[in-house]
């Protein structure tokens, strides 16, 4: 199989923005290394400064996805295209596996941890969720991913029902079963995201029918949760408003990510009527949603 690096020399502001778009496109893994041989520094923990002129690359199945990937990209953000975009076909590897390597457990929120299948959890002390992403998005890395598993850890899930509308790896359905929900519905239309859900519930012994459903949109009739988390993109949110509210139990929470700072309004617009904006966050240029207290005439008119 061969696979194509797209490079992209852009700038520190935007370079983040790009990957972050990439990764949602289908890349496998993105990159930035320096265009212009620059020193950047540490000034405060945590950061993570870029160089002033970035030289980003996304590494795609093959010419076609990627080629679909800039014509996405030059539709939804055009003023982030003013660069020249360059296409590399490369060896037959395993990219997949060689990037993965880069994936190190993660800490969300006092105790919540995020490893990889492969690493040493010994020395961790807290909840522990082991993710081997695969072919499906989610390892806790992404700002929007990252922004649901600190909700979950502050807000823990105890005894309560979850609905994860597009699971992809499972990660926050596993989540939610170790802090104790007593059943998660993991939901996605793309079977390579339940077969990595499946696939990662079993390395962490939840793949069992009464704790764990794993189903199509199409299979989640007949069913209501406490609590659902949606990490997808802004228009389905938008396009999908009533149909969620209709699956969360009255007086139940509804948090959505997968939307970029700036279309935060127009989600929370689509919800207006249905449910109230309980708090909100950003995190990278990237956005969270929590929901509450759904109106009983509105929900009644929803299904």
């Amino acid at each position: 199989m061969s696979y194509t690096k797209l490079i992209i020399n852009t700038n520190a502001e935007e370079a983040e923005i790009l990957s972050d778009l990439l990764t949602d496109l289908g890349a496998l893994s993105v990159s930035m290394q320096d265009a212009a041989d620059e020193a950047v520094f540490q000034l405060e923990p945590g950061e993570s400064p870029l160089w002033k002129h970035t030289k980003l690359e996304a590494l795609f199945n093959d010419s076609t996805s990627t080629k679909l990937a800039i014509n996405r990209l030059k539709k939804q953000e055009p003023n982030l295209i003013k660069n020249d975009f360059y296409m590399e076909t490369l060896e037959d590897q395993d990219w997949v596996r060689i990037t993965q390597q880069h994936f190190h457990p993660q800490k969300h929120g006092k105790d919540l941890w995020v490893c990889p299948a492969w690493s040493d959890v010994s020395e961790l002390s807290g909840t522990i969720v082991k993710i081997d992403p695969g072919l499906a998005f989610g390892t806790g890395t992404h700002p929007t991913t990252s922004l649901c598993l600190e909700w979950l850890a502050n807000h823990p899930p105890t005894n309560k029902t979850v609905i994860d509308y597009g699971c992809g790896s499972g990660i926050l359905s596993l989540a939610a079963l170790a802090l104790d929900a007593r059943k998660v519905w993991a939901i996605d239309h793309d079977p390579q995201a339940l077969t990595a859900t499946h696939s990662n519930a079993k390395l962490n012994d939840y793949d069992h029918a009464d704790k764990l459903a794993v189903l199509t949109p199409k299979e989640c009739k007949n069913i209501s949760a406490d609590i659902m988390i949606a990490n997808i993109l802004a228009n389905p949110l938008i396009e999908l408003a009533p149909k969620l509210v209709a699956l969360i139990k009255p007086g139940g929470q509804l948090v959505l990510s997968g939307l970029l700072e700036n279309e935060i309004e127009r989600v929370c617009d689509a919800y207006h009527g249905l449910m109230t904006v309980a708090t909100t966050q950003v995190n990278h240029g990237w956005g969270l949603i929590e929901l509450t207290e759904i109106n009983p005439s509105d929900r009644l008119l929803t299904e």
